[in-house]
């Protein structure tokens, strides 16, 4: 339903919520076909939980400007990333960097489909988590048209060959074909911190955009 109606239907996930008052919390919403929506809950539940994913239904408020919810189909609640301190990180990380550059109510339906198959990814606890955050930001600056050649920017940071064949593989696979990638041993050649450096070089290009 066009932004802007009495009433608003969307799908997507819970990005943040805060203390309104005594007994409401302002909500960060991230809608496909929307965007980031700003919009209050009346109380606190496992309906407003950070990194829920479902169906949000918003009615325009009698006073003042935006939307209160007031109801959520929840399809997915993500409860395995709370298991893990390093998970919940992660996930915290990611919808900060989104509140961060993607302009309130701009949809970017591409964006939010990395962010959740990005957070299933987090299930499988034989992945490297570094490993994910790096897919999750190498297909966002994809998405935006700002990463640069995979193999010719890793080659200038002395990346080795089996370590730019492995990100290759990571950023071109699908959910599945990363879970089987990780099945089988490691190239001896990948450095243990390989992810976790060509994690921070790709959010470079974020915060320079």
């Amino acid at each position: 339903m066009p932004y802007g109606d009495t009433y608003l239907t969307g799908s997507g996930t819970l990005l943040a919520r805060d203390v309104s008052g005594y007994t409401n919390f302002w909500v960060k919403l991230f809608l496909k076909d929307v965007g980031i929506i700003y919009t209050t809950a009346p109380r606190a539940s496992g309906e407003t939980e950070p990194f829920i994913w479902g169906h949000f239904y918003l009615k325009k408020k009698l006073k003042g400007k935006g939307y209160y919810i007031f109801d959520t189909e929840i399809l997915d609640d993500m409860f395995f990333i709370r298991k893990s301190k390093q998970t919940i990180l992660t996930s915290f990380k990611w919808t900060n960097a989104i509140l961060k550059y993607l302009l309130p109510e701009h949809p970017d339906n591409n964006l939010l489909a990395n962010l959740y198959w990005s957070m299933k990814l987090l299930s499988a606890k034989h992945i490297p988590v570094e490993a994910i955050d790096w897919r999750f930001t190498w297909k966002w600056l994809e998405g935006w048209g700002l990463a640069p050649d995979l193999v010719s920017f890793h080659s200038s940071k002395n990346f080795n060959r089996a370590e730019i064949i492995l990100l290759t593989q990571i950023s071109m696979l699908n959910v599945q074909g990363v879970m089987e990638l990780f099945t089988k041993p490691l190239d001896k050649e990948i450095r243990e911190n390989v992810f976790k450096v060509a994690s921070r070089l790709a959010e470079g290009f974020l915060i320079e955009k």
